[in-house]
């Protein structure tokens, strides 16, 4: 019996300490906000045009995001390089969000530069 409880209390030791640690849901966390190559996870959604995909950041690759659609603006290029969204409260808001966009198959016309939207023939 004096056995049982002792490796009772060896197996329940790790796993109440293990519930200590403090869990960040809002704040910046290198192991799991690193998301690619070019992003970290934040609370700013933006649409990548170049790779095609959704994608919540940090408040300075949104920035980067608006002057380079303002550049390629000014080039009057087709096909612009990203468009900034939204900005969200938190990430996991914005993280909601981008699920829903990508559920609901939502079109790349944001991408498509203004001077040739004017050109382009609906019928």
């Amino acid at each position: 019996m004096l056995l049982k409880l002792m490796v009772f209390s060896l197996i329940l030791t790790p796993l109440l300490h293990a519930q200590e640690a403090e869990k960040v849901l809002n704040g910046y966390d290198p192991k799991v906000d690193i998301i690619s190559e070019n992003y970290e996870a934040g609370p700013f959604l933006i649409y990548d045009c170049k790779e095609k995909h959704w994608t919540c950041v940090l408040e300075s690759y949104y920035r980067d995001c608006e002057k380079s659609r303002v550049t390629d603006h000014h080039e009057k290029k087709l096909n612009m390089a990203c468009a900034a969204v939204a900005e969200f409260p938190t990430k996991k808001s914005c993280f909601q969000k981008q699920l829903f966009l990508v559920s609901k198959n939502m079109g790349t016309k944001f991408c498509v530069g203004k001077d040739w939207k004017e050109k382009e023939i609906e019928l």
